[in-house]
């Protein structure tokens, strides 16, 4: 069975670091379409032109997967499957998935592990849910989240009922073949 752990740590990145990462994803906003629901709410580092951000991109996507060799000792080497900001708007929420589910047209089966980096704090709702353990969480602003991205770590997020959400989500992958690296610059 796989681990229930999640791993939480405060001030994973700084208060001035989360601001500029709020700037880049309002900078390069409202030029993108996903599925439907994630229209004009993903930045993807492939439409930012400011080296700096892409550098905190990569180094947070190398630390966090450093974490997660220290934290969760896989058998397997992990690599990071993609980093993106997200900004979730009033009445926004997501029902309990499964990130490495094999269900649907966007499926992401190879996914081991899933991080978010959480960049404000002045916003209500958006708690991130696991309905099978029982636990509700609202980090503060620079705190990092990882969790494996199985069965056991089926998770949603609450409505956003005032201001804006802003994330960096990222996933780990050990499977070579879907390995997606922002260089170090």
């Amino acid at each position: 069975m796989a681990s229930t752990q999640i791993v939480k740590i405060p001030n994973f990145i700084s208060e001035d670091e989360c601001a500029i990462l709020i700037d880049a994803f309002e900078g390069n906003a409202l030029t993108n379409s996903a599925n439907g629901f994630w229209d004009n709410m993903i930045v993807y580092p492939g439409t930012i032109t400011d080296r700096n951000v892409l550098d905190l991109m990569s180094k947070t996507s190398h630390r966090t997967r450093a974490v997660i060799l220290e934290e969760y000792k896989p058998q397997n080497k992990i690599y990071s499957d993609i980093i993106m900001l997200c900004r979730w708007d009033v009445g926004k929420k997501l029902q309990p998935h499964i990130d490495n589910q094999d269900t649907h047209d966007y499926s992401t089966p190879w996914r081991t592990h899933s991080a978010l980096v959480y960049l404000n704090n002045d916003y209500e709702g958006g708690e991130i849910f696991f309905p099978r353990l029982n636990i509700a969480l609202k980090p503060s602003a620079g705190m990092l989240v990882i969790f494996s991205s199985g069965a056991e770590h089926e998770h949603g997020v609450t409505e956003i009922t005032e201001g804006k959400r802003y994330t960096m989500p990222s996933w780990y992958t050990a499977d070579e073949s879907h390995k997606y690296e922002l260089p170090v610059l």
